[in-house]
């Protein structure tokens, strides 16, 4: 049996140009030009739709030690220490391989305390993490009176503050005798849950890296000595292909940090990876494990190693115990059933993904150096600067959710309804939405939604919404549909639809279902002439009855107006806005 050449496969396929390619889509999108699919990006970059080897060679990324497998963390809160323990040892049943612990005062500090929060964990295997409030050289100290505890690999995960800073010189010296773990850390999961972009977080990590380095150089502590016991810790967002790259270029600077320190390359930083916080839904919940899976599998593939994955829930939905376990499953099926640790960086090779790994690095290089001519991290925080970096950013997402040009399923689009545990829990998830962080992406929508449904619980008051279709069926349905969904997000209940036209009957059938809110979907070729005689005598037989039209407003919208319209519902307006005041004006408190 004779093997064929490997170049005979495509031998009758004759090479096909970019030129080409692109020629080809100009003409299927007709009358739109190219760049309407291009993608411009929130990191001040644009990306077009494919890219050839041609345009992208791969970047040097490095790739860590024992690529294949990621460590499957849970987190377990610490309130009392036998209970945390028995969760700590379920969670490793489970099929968890790391552990971090959330501790809430120095109380669990202690040499006694730890045997208890460790006890029949081997920690040996199993890294252990520590997050939360705590004294970390405290903590370190009685660490290191365990002798269990000598080659663990976990690490300290504890967001940066004066305090920390000031002893980082002792976590890596006492430090030391504990080889494998890392007592510093870098984050930018605060700065991403505030609404920091992918190129800010990279940067913000690359300037937490270079100040500590710095510090500790001046401490007499050698930089390798320091980068090994360093920690990056950073969330992941849903944008696939945005969040891969993000942990490339990380990976890829990095090493461009430590050369600078005069570090070898050879040992970065591991990066311990959490999902995302900002973009959860609280009354849609199991929307969030999509969210999760894809944020879990960029994790992966860019190049962690060690993954937390949070509850899909609070526990006000389901219970926490579900919560926990489910979230959990998302590792095990993505090792074991989709195989995700059987490639080492999968994403090399991608001309997509390598040229956004190279524009995201570029755009982070860029913003930190700014950075340090600011004086470093510290200055530019204490400054004003980054706060005011994240809150532009911030700001321009957030807009773009309130109008819907960026979908979140469960929230601003196809919302669900509420569970009986939800219904019970109404009070507790609004004071949860309440607290939100200000970079929060689904908060703001669901207070809306709640409220509206709370409104009812108090006030026996619930408004509803009916959508008088007219002229062409198709079109009117589409707008119906629109229109429903937009309304669903305020928490408003629909009344009903039907096919209507401007005569007694169709008014009587508008009352009959008492709605509050009335929409017109008129699909005609002068949909305002219509709008104008339905609004009139409806007005006129309900004064109260608030009166929306699906579509753009017309050139001169006054004699709709003068006839009872109040306002007009279409794709770009700021749904947040217009549920606000239609919560108002039809009494939801």
């Amino acid at each position: 049996m004779s093997t064929p050449e490997p170049d005979t496969l495509f031998a009758e396929f004759s090479p096909v140009s970019k030129a080409e390619w692109k020629a080809k889509a100009s003409a299927e999108l007709g009358e739109k030009p190219f760049n309407a699919i291009v993608w411009k990006t929130e990191n001040g970059f644009a990306l077009e739709p494919w890219y050839s080897s041609d345009e992208s060679s791969d970047l040097p990324v490095p790739v860590a030690p024992d690529p294949e497998t990621w460590r499957m963390c849970r987190k377990i809160p610490v309130t009392d220490t036998g209970n945390a323990n028995e969760n700590a040892r379920q969670s490793l049943r489970e099929g968890a391989t790391a552990l971090e612990f959330v501790l809430s005062g120095n109380a669990y500090c202690t040499h006694e305390q730890l045997l208890l929060l460790l006890q029949d964990i081997d920690t040996t295997l199993v890294p252990v993490y520590f997050s939360g409030e705590f004294s970390p050289t405290l903590l370190l100290d009685n660490l290191l009176s365990i002798t269990a505890f000598k080659n663990n690999s976990g690490g300290f995960l504890v967001e940066k503050h004066d305090e920390y800073e000031a002893v980082e010189a002792a976590l890596v010296n006492h430090g030391s005798l504990l080889e494998n773990y890392r007592t510093l850390s870098v984050s930018a999961v605060n700065d991403h849950e505030n609404g920091a972009s992918a190129s800010e977080e990279i940067a913000f990590l690359l300037a937490g890296v270079s100040d500590s380095l710095y510090r500790l150089q001046a401490a007499g502590i050698p930089a390798e000595t320091a980068a090994r016991k360093i920690e990056i810790v950073l969330a992941v967002g849903p944008s696939h292909f945005t969040e891969l790259a993000k942990i490339r270029a990380v990976r890829f600077l990095l090493q461009h940090i430590l050369k600078a320190y005069g570090a070898p390359t050879d040992h970065l930083p591991r990066i311990f990876a959490r999902t995302s916080e900002r973009n959860l839904s609280r009354l849609d919940p199991f929307t969030n494990l999509l969210r999760q899976t894809t944020e879990a599998v960029s994790a992966i593939f860019g190049g962690c190693q060690t993954l937390q994955i949070s509850p899909f829930d609070n526990g006000l939905s389901v219970s926490h115990t579900m919560a926990e376990r489910v979230s959990g499953n998302i590792h095990l099926l993505l090792q074991r059933e989709a195989g995700l640790d059987r490639v080492s960086d999968p994403a090399r090779g991608s001309c997509y993904i390598e040229q956004m790994t190279r524009e995201l690095s570029r755009s982070a290089w860029s913003l930190f150096r700014d950075i340090e001519t600011a004086g470093g991290l510290n200055n530019a925080r204490k400054s004003g600067m980054i706060d005011s970096l994240i809150r532009k950013t911030s700001e321009k997402r957030v807009a773009s959710i309130n109008t819907r040009s960026k979908t979140i399923v469960g929230v601003n689009r196809y919302p669900g309804n509420l569970t009986i545990q939800q219904e019970e829990n109404l009070s507790e998830i609004r004071t949860i939405l309440e607290k939100r962080t200000e970079g929060n992406e689904s908060g703001a929508f669901e207070l809306l939604r709640i409220n509206t449904i709370m409104n009812k619980t108090k006030t026996g008051h619930h408004p509803a919404v009916f959508f008088w279709m007219q002229g062409d069926t198709a079109t009117s349905f589409r707008q119906a549909a629109f229109a429903e969904d937009f309304f669903r997000c305020g928490g408003f209940d629909i009344a009903g639809s039907a096919q209507l036209v401007p005569e007694e009957s169709s008014f009587q059938t508008v009352l009959d279902h008492k709605p509050a809110v009335l929409v017109l979907c008129i699909a005609e070729k002068d949909p305002c002439s219509s709008a104008e005689t339905i609004a009139r005598n409806l007005h006129t037989l309900d004064p109260e009855l608030l009166m929306v039209m699906a579509g753009k407003p017309p050139q001169d919208p006054e004699p709709l107006f003068r006839a009872g319209i109040d306002s007009f519902i279409h794709t770009g307006v700021n749904i947040i806005d217009h549920l606000t005041m239609y919560q108002h004006k039809t009494g939801v408190q």
